[in-house]
């Protein structure tokens, strides 16, 4: 029997109690109650405690066509709270702020050029300065809780950049720079990481989910019981980079044949330039099938995908992985082309999903992670609240 002294109790409860009004969207104090199992007591003194907070308001049920008092629910407060997500790519840093209802209230891009990482600890307390200024006025008394930075490459357990920029770049003098300036945690991690963490929260709530996202490389990010499984030194969930033709395309981590080398997203589209053609001449996926040259390069990068989700599926057994491509969102219809090739007698999975995300998933998660801490929960699920970005 797990047992544990008072605090530890209560804290158990109150992220019960807290978790639960976010599932729902709006509850009363009687149906957490009933859904958590804790007494009427222990729900009213939890609620008590986090309407004090700031985090959660009571409203009177709306339409209410019974006669008597109108019902009390219970709603997060998003006026009360707010945290920025920051997307570094080769080419921009994406900036957006977010509520305590995950609502996007900033959203805005800036050009940056990879190869001056070194540059961040300066430049971005600069971009972030005049914004956190004004929204720190608008949304009180918590403000802001905490900046989450999502990366395209390597982050190492050592707070090392890998790959991405010329160099090994090390973190640590941005994240000190950062948490001075605006005293609040910084929280860093790879894109596919953090955007695992956007898909649970907005696109598909399960407790263990895996996200493959496909841009200038493959990144899968992998949740093992809400936790990000970064394996032993951060490089776990680096699928681009395991070979799937022998003696292969030589790839920048030192190998031949890997997975990104064939079916990551600048790849075909590079494909594509090269042989002249650009999607914007083909709206649909009918239309593009139609072009005998873009047919036939799409049916190799429909293969290349493929051999590595067989493998993937294989390793995991997953119930659900979302696929986050600019080119799977603009043709929907390239997972009934996959499908057909995962139906060998050993491969099993439960569902493949486009992410509705898109280019701000790993944002949308950066900014995820800091408010997650600051309300102390396992969970982010805010499926219900059927958000668009």
């Amino acid at each position: 029997m797990v047992t544990g002294d008072s605090n530890y109790i209560k804290t158990m409860n109150r992220r019960l109690v807290l978790e639960d009004i976010i599932r729902s969207r709006s509850i009363s104090r009687v149906d957490i109650s009933k859904r958590t199992g804790l007494n009427k007591a222990t729900v009213s003194s939890q609620v008590n405690e986090l309407i004090d907070q700031s985090l959660v308001i009571e409203k009177p049920v709306e339409n209410y066509a019974q006669p008597g008092r109108r019902p009390i629910i219970l709603e997060l407060d998003p006026m009360s709270t707010y945290s920025i997500g920051i997307d570094i790519d080769r080419s921009h840093i994406r900036i957006m702020l977010i509520n305590l209802k995950g609502m996007t209230v900033y959203n805005n891009i800036h050009d940056f050029d990879i190869r001056h990482t070194d540059t961040l600890a300066e430049l971005l307390p600069t971009l972030l300065e005049p914004v956190i200024s004004q929204y720190n006025e608008v949304y009180r008394p918590n403000q802001l809780v905490g900046i989450g930075i999502s990366l395209h490459g390597i982050v190492n357990a050592e707070l090392e950049l890998l790959y991405s920029p010329p160099q090994q770049l090390d973190l640590k003098p941005l994240l000190s720079e950062l948490e001075e300036r605006f005293e609040v945690p910084v929280h860093i991690d790879n894109n596919a990481n953090m955007s695992v963490r956007a898909e649970q929260s907005f696109t598909a709530y399960e407790t263990n989910l895996y996200s493959m996202t496909l841009s200038s490389g493959i990144g899968l990010g992998i949740l093992l019981n809400n936790e990000v499984f970064h394996g032993f030194s951060g490089y776990a969930g680096e699928v681009g980079h395991m070979i799937i033709k022998q003696d292969g395309i030589e790839c920048r981590c030192g190998n031949r044949g890997c997975f990104e080398r064939y079916a990551s997203d600048e790849v075909l589209t590079r494909s594509l330039a090269d042989a002249g053609i650009s999607l914007i001449e083909f709206p649909t996926y009918e239309s593009l099938k139609a072009d005998e040259k873009a047919k036939a390069i799409f049916e190799d990068y429909i293969s290349f995908i493929t051999v590595g989700l067989n493998n993937i599926i294989n390793v995991f057994n997953p119930k659900k992985l979302v696929i986050n491509s600019t080119i799977f969102s603009k043709y929907p219809e390239l997972l009934d082309e996959l499908k057909p090739g995962l139906t060998s007698s050993f491969i099993d999975y439960g569902d493949i999903l486009i992410s509705p995300l898109g280019t701000q998933s790993s944002a949308l998660g950066a900014a995820l992670v800091p408010l997650a801490k600051f309300l102390d929960i396992n969970h982010f699920d805010l499926n219900a609240y059927h958000i668009a970005h």
